[in-house]
């Protein structure tokens, strides 16, 4: 069955412990994660009916399920390797903060607000949908797009429509965590921003004996996407390309690498009430 994108677009629319139970409580965080194979996700193949070979994160459009919707306020991420000459169509949004992170490829990207862009490798952009969107994401080339399309869930409805690009280089990331995108509170600081308390992340690891820190702070979450070769992750499962892991707590990381290169994505945010 194909995947109806406009239908799709419209729907998603006490007293403290001791000192000991603290430090105990640190040790246990080290071990609260949940890795998610590639072979786990929800693939759906390009056809005369969908536009891409698609890996499917969370439930979406004909994708449903129950115990898979979100993380956090993090609703979509949709691997998307698009078919040349192909696209999804002009479609609309509503209430929705989305990005988009450029893998291999072009992406040409128009809208009602009259934004028309191209985008390669390493680009992104930012669109707070808001009161209401319409665009459409297209492989206008002879070879195969690949992105990254991320949907965040807004703080509050009713926003004003905005759009917003930036073209980051190779040597931005390159041995080094990029910080692509920040909340509003912080437009000062990133080049990108959305309404939602988020901090999104890409590296890409090129030397063997190179490390890259990450902290999980307290009261924090992350999610973490290998979306080309392969990293190790001191304290956790190593991960292979679409390799992804929740980590749902405080954790100091080291990224190295696990393959001759890789390329992944961080995307931290408060943690969930219900954890």
């Amino acid at each position: 069955m194909g995947l109806n994108w406009v239908q799709a677009a419209q729907e998603l629319t006490i007293s403290g412990p001791t000192c000991k139970h603290k430090i105990e409580r640190k040790k246990q965080v080290m071990n609260e994660y949940k890795k998610i194979n590639a072979e786990d996700l929800h693939y759906m193949a390009a056809s005369n009916m969908h536009p891409a070979n698609t890996y499917f994160h969370f439930s979406f459009a004909d994708y449903y399920d129950p115990k898979n919707m979100d993380y956090g306020v993090l609703r979509v991420l949709n691997d998307d390797n698009v078919k040349p000459n192909s696209g999804f169509d002009t479609h609309p949004h509503r209430d929705m903060e989305i990005f988009s992170y450029i893998v291999t490829g072009k992406l040409t990207h128009r809208d009602s607000a009259g934004n028309h862009e191209v985008l390669s490798r390493g680009h992104v952009q930012c669109i707070s949908a808001g009161t209401g969107v319409t665009h459409s994401e297209l492989n206008e080339q002879n070879d195969w797009c690949r992105f990254l399309q991320i949907w965040i869930l807004p703080e509050t409805k009713n926003l004003p429509v905005r759009y917003d690009h930036h073209k980051f280089s190779f040597e931005d990331r390159n041995n080094q965590l990029l910080q692509i995108i920040s909340s509003s509170r912080n437009k000062d600081l990133v080049p990108l921003n959305i309404c939602q308390d988020i901090n999104v992340y890409v590296a890409e690891l090129t030397v063997k004996d190179k490390s890259i820190p990450f902290l999980v702070n307290e009261g924090r979450q992350a999610y973490i996407f290998c979306f080309e070769g392969s990293i190790n992750i001191n304290h956790y499962p190593s991960l292979k390309e679409r390799d992804s892991l929740k980590i749902y707590e405080q954790a100091e990381i080291k990224f190295t690498l696990a393959s001759d290169n890789a390329h992944f994505i961080i995307i931290e945010m408060q943690q969930e009430k219900s954890y």
